[in-house]
This record gives C-alpha cells, sequence and structure tokens, in this order.
C-alpha cells in the first residue's frame, strides 16, 4: 500500500495551495486529472521495461532496481545517469512534500486548532515560514531515529485515516448542505472508492505480525487530542501558559521577520 501511495499519490496535495492558483475552479480538476494520467502511463511504461530487460529475478533482489536498468541498457554511464535521475526525482518528491505539507499546518494555526506561532508568514516572501521549518525540523529528527522504509510505511498508514474523514466528509456534506456552492463536483463514486481503499491500508497492518507498530503509531497520532487541549485551548488555565505561547510567537516573529 505503501508502494502504491508513492507511485500515484501526491496528486491530491494540490487542492493546499488553492489559494496560490489562478483560477483554481477551472485550473485544479485540470491539474488533478493531467498529472494522475500523466504519471499513470510514465510508471506502467517504466514497469513494462524493467520486465523486458531485467529477470523477475533480478527486480525482485536488487534495491536499486532502476540503476541495475541503466546499466544493463547503457552500461556504466547508464547506471550513473538512471541513480542521478532517481535522485533529482526525489528531491523534486521532497521538495513538493515541503510545499503541501507546511499548508496543512499553516492552516491549522490560523484556524485555531495549532498553536498561533506555526501561522506566521514572512513578510518577505508571503510563505509560511514556520511551519516550513517546523516540517524541515520534525523530519530531520525522524530520520535520525528511524529506518526510511518504516517511515514510508509509518507516514501512508497515519495518512489515510485522514483521507477516509475527508472523503467521508464530501459524501456527508453532498446530502446535507446540496446548496453550497461547488466549483468543482466530484463523482461521488470517486470518494466512496477512496474510502474503501483507505479502509482497507488502515486496517490490514492490524492482521500482520507487525500489529504492535501500527499501535504505537496509532497512539502518537492520538497525542494531538492532548496537546490541542493543553497547548492551544488551555482547558487546565495553566499559570503563564497563554503568556508563553504569545511570548514564543512575538519572538518567532521578529526573528524571522514574518507577521
Amino acid at each position: 500500500s505503501s508502494g502504491i501511495n508513492a507511485e500515484y499519490g501526491g496528486w491530491e496535495n494540490v487542492v493546499t495551495v488553492a489559494s496560490e492558483i489562478q483560477n483554481p475552479s477551472r485550473n485544479i480538476p485540470i491539474i488533478v486529472v493531467g498529472s494522475v494520467s500523466i504519471v499513470t502511463v510514465l510508471y506502467l511504461l517504466t514497469v513494462v521495461s524493467y520486465h523486458i530487460v531485467l529477470p523477475v529475478s533480478v527486480m525482485t533482489s536488487e534495491a536499486a532496481v532502476a540503476s541495475v536498468f541503466g546499466s544493463a541498457t547503457m552500461g556504466e554511464a547508464g547506471l550513473v545517469v538512471l541513480a542521478v535521475i532517481v535522485m533529482l526525482s526525489s528531491l523534486g518528491g521532497v521538495q513538493c512534500t515541503f510545499l503541501y505539507s507546511s499548508r496543512y499546518i499553516h492552516s491549522g494555526a490560523v484556524e485555531g486548532l495549532l498553536p498561533q506561532v506555526l501561522g506566521l508568514v514572512s513578510t518577505r516572501f508571503k510563505t509560511p515560514i514556520v511551519s516550513i521549518l517546523y516540517v524541515a525540523l520534525t523530519t530531520v529528527v525522524f530520520v535520525l531515529i528511524g529506518n526510511i522504509d518504516a517511515l514510508i510505511d509509518s507516514a501512508s498508514f497515519t495518512m489515510f485515516p485522514f483521507i477516509v474523514l475527508c472523503c467521508t466528509g464530501v459524501i456527508v456534506m453532498r446530502y446535507t448542505h446540496p446548496e453550497l456552492p461547488r466549483p468543482y463536483r466530484v463523482p461521488l463514486i470517486f470518494p466512496v472508492l477512496m474510502t474503501l481503499f483507505g479502509l482497507f491500508v488502515f486496517i490490514s497492518p492490524f492482521t500482520g505480525d507487525n500489529w504492535g507498530i501500527s499501535l504505537l503509531w496509532v497512539g502518537l497520532t492520538l497525542l494531538g487530542f492532548p496537546i490541542y487541549y493543553v497547548l492551544v485551548k488551555d482547558v487546565f488555565k495553566i499559570p503563564g501558559l497563554a503568556w508563553a505561547m504569545k511570548k514564543l510567537r512575538d519572538v518567532t516573529a521578529d526573528a524571522l521577520g514574518c507577521e
């Protein structure tokens, strides 16, 4: 499931930068349909090429199949060329991840769901610099303490419950608020299918031997509730917390040139 998400995922995140897209009601559907179509064709052509050139035993035993494919088709130069292409593609994926994930955090802070400091925007670049730095910091921490394959699996696993909630929300809102304006009216079959797939991806790890790791990630995700009620809502009225959070926001704004 994590492999499928890595190959075909990403198109849905264009909605997080909808406010930065010209004529989003027209361009977002074009971007989504176009990107999915292009990626699907390229991915299938790549897999077919691998199968034509390489035996299945090599493909299942090698960690860097692209490099082996390049070496088999173009010699030593192909090994380097394919490795560089994969590296640049990975860097592009990382850049896009920083772009959309920081917008999630920024929007949450603006809506009062996260500490206000994460909602600060650079006065010079008009970008959510604090949330970008937060994503960078947490990424470094997870890379240092975890295995990259485990991180990919856990990211996919913890992401799908929220995808299910979003898709379910589309279905519910279609019937409870049919009067709302919808610049792009998605056919309900798509959120229904995505909900079913998301439930499968989320539930299936609990049927394997590593269900304890899955349970751990669920617990880490649920930590968001106490953090929200303690740091954001301040339900316990901790003395000095409101002052400290405001001070953190003001100091960060001055240091990074934000507003």
